[in-house]
């Protein structure tokens, strides 16, 4: 059996729970819930069963839920991104994080005071929810390369292979071997 089979649980006309199915628990386990197509049950214990089937549906959706939850990881002095909402007016190539930020305090589990503006309330920290954050990470050897560098000198200099090489460790050997050049 693949998937989860579902079959809609009707009420007939004198409020009596009817229909029946097989309901996938879990990852492998079958459970065969004991109503058959047309058996009929009196309204007390159709109210037992939906109790049932309701607990059953809680734990199923609790498993499905945790699959995919993570918790927060943020630390006080941690360096974090905030995520700006994006207004239907905003434009395509807005960034969607902002700033870097410091986490203060942790007030909760999922909830952070960051020292970030708040304008409407006129203070230097916001508290914000840990779906909104992200963890920055820095680059600690960050350099411009060779053709960067002589773009941002804004020079008219014509950038050839060679040039692009003199950066780079690049021996005479190598530079006959690949453009028949020498030095």
């Amino acid at each position: 059996m693949s998937g989860s089979c579902l079959r809609m649980v009707s009420l007939d006309t004198t409020g009596c729970l009817k229909g029946g199915k097989w309901r996938r628990i879990a990852n492998s386990d079958f459970v065969e819930i004991s109503l058959r197509d047309n058996e009929i049950f009196p309204p007390i214990e159709a109210r037992k069963l939906a109790i049932e089937r309701t607990e059953q549906y809680y734990k199923i959706n609790k498993i499905r839920y945790d699959k995919k939850f993570q918790e927060a990881d943020f630390k006080v002095d941690d360096l974090v991104m905030y995520e700006e909402f994006q207004y239907p007016n905003t434009r395509k190539l807005s960034p969607p994080y902002e700033g870097t930020y410091t986490v203060l305090r942790k007030c909760s589990d999922v909830l952070f005071e960051i020292d970030r503006h708040n304008a409407l309330n006129k203070t230097s920290t916001e508290l914000v929810h840990s779906v909104r954050l992200k963890h920055f990470h820095p680059s600690e050897n960050f350099q411009l390369n060779y053709v960067q560098q002589n773009s941002l000198n804004k020079k008219n200099k014509k950038i050839t292979k060679r040039n692009l090489l003199r950066n780079t460790e690049v021996t005479e050997f190598c530079l006959t071997r690949l453009f028949d050049e020498k030095e």
